[in-house]
């Protein structure tokens, strides 16, 4: 009789079993009946908290909206948005609405829907700092960005600056006020939020604008919830269409 190789312990029989049928589930997102969505609140209008610790912004409302239409609860998850990703994948959460740039390199690792939305990113400075204008005005000066973010990419390839990296976007603008930073990145809508806030009005500014990536603003998902995509895409034309985005990009994004 031919031998076979040294027995495999049951341990990773039963493990390697669990992986299997815990990736089948995740495929198959659109048999549950709550949805669990990763956000990262600090970034408004896209998602914060407000006065009462509540979670609100544009992607709150446009998930709630979309929940709705393909008949899902949802349970949403608050985390920093380098771990985003980490999380879907890992199956701990089933869709990312965090205002995340539908990159290339982003692509390769997840699915996103079609775009819902897209923006100049600002530079904010100190109210009182007059020395940037311009990208070559940043050699020589610290930028502050959010770990994992298109902006942290971005300034990252900006010839002769110092980099501080933090998880969230309150913290790098907090750094400016502070003169610890020079300069902190981040979408247009977002910086103007930040210079009306109670925290920092008449603190912080924009010194100016900068495109740093063509991708749109999009929902993610796992590459093998193909018919939760589909569910997605579809209920974000049907808001295209009958006028519920516009109604949450007025609702979020008019100054």
């Amino acid at each position: 009789m031919r031998k076979l190789g040294k027995a495999v312990p049951l341990v990773i029989l039963v493990g390697l079993v669990f992986l299997a049928f815990g990736s089948l589930a995740w495929a198959n997102a659109m048999k549950k009946d709550v949805l669990r969505v990763g956000t990262e609140s600090t970034y408004p209008p896209f998602e914060f908290r407000d006065k009462n610790n509540k979670l609100v912004g544009f992607d709150i409302d446009l998930m709630e909206a979309i929940a709705k239409k393909i008949g899902k609860k949802i349970e949403w998850v608050d985390m920093p948005f380098d771990s985003l990703i980490p999380a879907l994948l890992a199956g701990k959460i089933d869709v990312i609405a965090a205002g995340m740039s539908a990159t290339k390199e982003r692509a390769k690792r997840v699915a996103f829907s079609i775009p819902y939305y897209i923006s100049l990113s600002s530079f904010l400075v100190r109210a009182d700092d007059n020395s940037i204008k311009s990208l070559k005005d940043l050699k020589g000066k610290t930028i502050a960005v959010q770990l994992g973010t298109v902006q942290d990419t971005f300034c990252s390839s900006i010839p002769g600056v110092k980099m501080k990296r933090f998880q969230k976007f309150d913290d790098c603008v907090r750094e400016v006020v502070l003169g610890r930073a020079d300069a902190t990145l981040m979408d247009k809508v977002v910086a103007l939020k930040y210079c009306e806030s109670k925290d920092f009005k008449g603190k912080v500014k924009i010194a100016f604008d900068q495109v740093i990536t063509e991708a749109g603003k999009a929902l993610a998902v796992r590459k093998e919830d193909k018919d939760l995509l589909r569910a997605i895409n579809r209920a974000i034309e049907e808001m295209k269409k009958n006028g519920e985005l516009q109604a949450l990009l007025d609702k979020w994004f008019k100054q």
